[in-house]
């Protein structure tokens, strides 16, 4: 499958024009996780095909985001996966997997709207030679779309730049709206190739309840995490529990929900506190190497963070 978007200088912000990326002569691979399977055999293959032994999950969402943060997003981890050197030649650059949740926005008219964190992996594909990946829970029935090429899984469209998709089935039955169904999936495949000598790798920024379960589970199972302060919600809401000692955004939004749907506020409190002492345990066991907190659209830091942790070579 040959893709093409507007793309950006990884040395600045001025837009250049965009390279054609080739996926492989067959697209993007299609599988799917049947009951009780393990992710197919063909997607975790697909790892290999990265020139290093490492893999980086991106995690979070956009909501709430400024204009100027969006139209950052994607320019930010562009120019994090490039060092140059004194002349201003390539001296290191992600060659890695990239992982993330495999969906993206169209607008009306069935173009590409890169506004999501879930576009991260296959818009850097059209840059560096990283290998795209993402594993997308069936919420919802699949469809071909009419209006135009692509899948879907109900209204989410699939995104084809990527070189593999797996979409997570847990049950028989179409799980509506359980949007966590692959974690599992992820982190058991993450663990396996670290068994195998890779290194691995999440960044989060922004997101919800899921957001908020993923960076404590991630850092339960020793994985070391990359955590986008100003990006709002359950990354700073962690950013401050975890530097300041600060509860009071965590479970914040999931709090307001509750009570706007007119839950008793005994019982609302009562969720909130068990999320909070569950979470207070992992990071009772979190060494300080395993997180690192880089500001928003700082592409230096979040680039200094990958030098250091072997990610970017």
């Amino acid at each position: 499958m040959n893709a093409q978007a507007n793309t950006y200088n990884p040395a600045s912000t001025g837009a250049f024009a965009a390279p054609i990326f080739g996926a492989d002569a067959r697209g993007c691979l299609i599988t799917v996780k049947t009951p009780g399977e393990a992710l197919p055999p063909a997607f975790k293959l697909k790892v290999a095909e990265a020139k290093t032994q490492v893999i980086i999950r991106i995690g979070g969402g956009c909501k709430g985001f400024t204009k100027e943060a969006q139209e950052g997003m994607l320019p930010y981890f562009i120019a994090a996966g490039r060092e140059l050197d004194g002349e201003g030649k390539v001296a290191k650059e992600l060659s890695c997997a990239l992982f993330s949740g495999g969906t993206l926005n169209r607008d009306n008219d069935g173009g590409i709207m890169d506004d999501m964190v879930t576009s991260v992996p296959g818009v850097l594909a059209m840059h560096y030679p990283v290998i795209a990946l993402s594993t997308t829970p069936r919420t919802e029935d699949l469809y071909a779309r009419r209006e135009y090429a692509g899948l879907a899984v109900g209204d989410q469209a699939l995104d084809l730049r990527q070189h593999a998709a797996c979409i997570v089935q847990e049950s028989a039955a179409v799980n509506a709206g359980a949007w966590d169904l692959d974690v599992p999936d992820y982190f058991t495949f993450m663990e396996s190739l670290v068994e195998q000598g890779w290194k691995a790798g999440l960044v989060f920024m922004n997101g919800g309840d899921i957001t908020r379960d993923e960076i404590y589970g991630a850092l339960k199972r020793g994985f070391h995490i990359v955590v986008v302060e100003g990006s709002l919600r359950e990354t700073d809401a962690f950013i401050k529990a975890y530097r300041d000692g600060d509860w009071s955004l965590t479970c914040a939004e999931f709090k307001a929900k509750q009570l706007g749907k007119g839950r008793d506020a005994a019982d609302v409190d009562a969720q909130v506190k068990k999320v909070h002492d569950a979470c207070k345990e992992v990071l009772a066991g979190v060494d300080k190497s395993q997180v690192s907190i880089v500001p928003l659209n700082d592409a230096d830091a979040l680039r200094a963070v990958f030098i250091e942790k072997g990610y970017l070579v």
